[in-house]
């Protein structure tokens, strides 16, 4: 029972464009937020390493008839390759209201949904585990906290701590952090931080929480993200309890505002390098033995940390064992 062709062109893209666009509502993934998407046109490449040339002087002044200076920004660094993530939706015959009916788009869809979760949410994972590894980065900018200088202990330096991390970023790249990263322990307890409260409110009658704005008035960023996103790890049936992908660190780092091809001089945090024109969907085929429309997702990435300078990593950022 395969799909014609005339059916092939109509639903893959459909589908294909479902797929782009498949967001779950009830999470955040914050991944995209440090490691922006940018196509490449082939599996294996040469990829931009940002270098200081923009920030350099360089003459400028050209008498007639001189040649006119030239500079190049950033420079071709290690190679990407990009591995392949794919996953099939399967609508068992059983669900279709006519035996020898093909599955209507809408079904296509929700067919989708699992497939395309299950592959953002190993996205975000990757992200995560590059970002939080203390080996991702310098030693200047990685500060594993301990003790009572934890963000909740009793000789926190939150400000100081964000203060130094920034000058460290900025000396670095010329360009201060505008993005903090944190996971849901994180973020719960910097919202209720006495040390943020006080900078913001004073007196008798202040709130027992901050808002996320202030958090990010607090770090001197643009954007504070919370990566709500969890997974269950275990191998049994039950599979254990759900685990936060994103642990007890914070991420400072600065990703450009607009990214793309004319940010080449910029030197961004990471980038998500995926193959051009996915993720897709291909044609649904049908598998006889166990009468089921197959329908396969792929996609094809990389996560790359193409100017370590630009962020900072806090670890072991609070005593969980405190609320």
């Amino acid at each position: 029972m395969p799909l014609n062709t005339q059916n092939a062109r109509i639903v893959d893209p459909v589908l294909t464009n479902h797929v782009r666009g498949y967001k779950n509502p009830d999470v955040q993934r914050i991944g995209s937020v440090l490691f922006p998407r940018a196509p490449i046109a082939k599996r294996g490449a040469k990829i931009v390493r940002f270098g200081k040339e923009a920030f350099r002087r360089h003459p400028t002044e050209r008498a007639p008839g001189d040649r006119i200076r030239r500079v190049r920004v950033g420079y071709t660094g290690d190679s990407v390759n990009l591995f392949q993530h794919a996953l099939a939706g399967e609508v068992p015959r059983e669900l279709l209201q006519e035996a020898e009916g093909v599955p209507s788009v809408n079904l296509q869809m929700r067919a989708m949904a699992l497939p395309a979760e299950v592959i953002e949410r190993e996205k975000e994972i990757k992200a995560a585990t590059i970002a939080s590894n203390p080996t991702s980065y310098a030693a200047s900018n990685h500060s594993a906290l301990t003790g009572v200088s934890r963000w909740n202990g009793s000789s926190a330096a939150i400000s100081a701590d964000a203060d130094a991390a920034q000058d460290m970023i900025r000396s670095k790249t010329g360009r201060r952090a505008n993005v903090l990263a944190v996971g849901p322990a994180v973020a719960r307890r910097l919202r209720r931080s006495e040390a943020i409260i006080s900078n913001f409110f004073t007196g008798n009658t202040r709130p027992d929480r901050v808002t996320d704005a202030q958090i990010a008035e607090f770090f001197g960023v643009a954007r504070f993200v919370e990566g709500t996103d969890t997974v269950v790890e275990g191998k049994d049936a039950d599979g254990g309890d759900f685990k936060d992908i994103w642990g007890n660190v914070a991420i400072l780092a600065y990703v450009p505002t607009v990214t793309g091809d004319g940010d080449i001089e910029v030197p961004s945090y990471g980038y998500e390098y995926y193959l051009q024109g996915h993720p897709m969907v291909e044609p649904g085929r049908w598998d006889a033995d166990t009468k089921t429309w197959v329908y396969d997702v792929i996609d094809e990435y990389q996560h790359v940390l193409t100017a370590m300078d630009a962020g900072f990593l806090f670890s072991n950022v609070m005593d969980l064992k405190t609320p």
